[in-house]
């Protein structure tokens, strides 16, 4: 603020400076100005008078005359604001206080933790990330906490059930509060913490390029993933049902959870998505 105040008062002075010489170089006496003639006195006699005898004349000091340079305009020199540095990065091990307190500032930040697992946040959704842009998902690790409650089926033979559309109904809060969350906001966390994003992936050996381009790999894969109307059937040959039809149970791991989330949160994260791509491949 400071610099900006002596900024503006140094623009103020130069324009008055500027003013002034204006003004000298323009002035023309006004137009009732006249010249007065004044009658010269008549002449008296003159007494001569003996004059002294002349003495030798004093010589006058020589009297230097220098020459004033003008006074330097000041140079009008704008002074941009620093930008405050940025707050340095954690160690990776010790970064989930820090992704939790930039988390926390979103506008849904505070529904978000919620979701999130409190530990290795960052090293959970790196491999997360680089399962979903393989068409996978991982078995453990979830950067998110479990979902309570089971799948809704409806017995409709031996060993044979019908999905309910309840078992989308789960999954309401979690696609409702990703879809809400402001790219932009997300995106600016996402890029402070990029560095140890990129550690990550370089430390779990999963490949030596961009991660931008494995979230960007991840969102083609959610986006591109093949859809399929319902009611779905179901078998349960072990402890997990499985769908009854072939043709849905030889999709992608990546499909069949779309499937799960139903045709409603489906649509919402697809038309989510877009704006996170846009921003990433800007910056690649």
């Amino acid at each position: 603020m400071a610099h900006k105040t002596l900024a503006i008062i140094a623009v103020l002075s130069l324009i008055g400076v500027l003013f002034l010489v204006y003004l000298g170089l323009t002035f023309e006496p006004p137009e009732t100005t006249r010249t007065v003639e004044i009658e010269r006195p008549v002449p008296r006699p003159v007494t001569p008078v003996t004059a002294p005898a002349p003495t030798d004349p004093v010589e006058a000091e020589p009297v230097e005359i220098r020459e004033v340079a003008p006074e330097p305009v000041a140079e009008v020199v704008t002074v941009e604001p620093e930008t405050p540095a940025a707050d340095p990065l954690p160690p990776l091990n010790d970064s989930d206080s820090a992704v939790l307190t930039r988390l926390a500032g979103l506008e849904m930040g505070a529904s978000l933790l919620r979701m999130l697992t409190p530990d290795d946040i960052i090293r959970k959704f790196v491999v997360f990330t680089y399962n979903v842009a393989q068409g996978e998902l991982p078995q453990v690790e979830y950067p998110l906490r479990g979902l309570e409650g089971e799948v809704v089926v409806e017995e409709i033979d031996d060993n044979l059930y019908q999905m309910q559309p309840a078992t989308y109904r789960r999954f309401d809060n979690l696609v409702d509060t990703l879809v809400a969350l402001e790219p932009q906001q997300a995106m600016t966390v996402y890029r402070a913490l990029r560095p140890l994003f990129q550690e990550a992936y370089a430390e779990l050996g999963l490949g030596s390029g961009n991660f931008d381009e494995v979230l960007v790999q991840a969102i083609d894969q959610v986006m591109s993933a093949d859809t399929a109307a319902g009611p779905f059937q179901l078998i349960k040959p072990s402890v997990m049902y499985v769908y009854a039809e072939g043709r849905i149970e030889d999709m992608s791991p990546v499909e069949k959870q779309l499937l799960r989330l139903g045709p409603e949160n489906t649509e919402k994260l697809k038309g989510r998505l877009p704006a996170y791509r846009e921003r990433l491949q800007a910056g690649l």
